[in-house]
């Protein structure tokens, strides 16, 4: 199947993004913190913010960001012949600093943490970091990788360590 990998990177997306949403549920529900409030807030996005959505519908609009999002990553790292314990230090790396980009969001909404929560954004950048780590491990092994479109050349990705 020539696409294989996309479809990898479609599970691991649904796969991250739920745990994702499960983590900041639970420290959301655990701690009063509204760090998943947060990640289903669309407040912030012209037209979609005018209709008020049910739950389902708001997870769902998080796992097509998630999947978008891990199917680019998973892109970038064949493109970069990445792989193993590199592929995961560069996806939670990659990650957390995604988690740092959206915060300022949460400024533009009354539903969400202040800005100046750092504890809101610890668990924010830990969930974050979780959902790097969890992408990082399915994309890891180098068999996920090679097709036709783009061969690994073993020998060459084996002496760049």
């Amino acid at each position: 199947m020539k696409q294989k990998w996309m479809w990898h990177g479609i599970g691991a997306g649904l796969l991250s993004g739920i745990l994702l949403g499960a983590f900041l549920w639970a420290v959301e529900e655990q701690s009063g913190r509204r760090v998943y409030t947060l990640l289903m807030n669309v407040d912030y996005i012209p037209v979609v913010n005018a209709v008020t959505y049910p739950a389902p519908v708001e997870f769902l609009f998080h796992l097509v960001v998630s999947v978008t999002l891990a199917v680019i990553l998973l892109w970038l790292i064949r493109r970069m012949r990445m792989l193993g314990s590199r592929v995961i230090v560069w996806l939670v790396t990659v990650n957390t600093l995604v988690g740092v980009l959206i915060w300022p969001v949460t400024s533009l909404s009354g539903r969400t943490p202040a800005a100046a929560d750092w504890v809101s954004l610890a668990w924010w950048l830990a969930g974050h970091a979780l959902y790097g780590a969890v992408l990082g491990w399915l994309f890891r092994k180098e068999e996920e990788y090679g097709d036709e479109d783009y061969p690994l050349d073993n020998d060459r990705i084996r002496s760049s360590h």
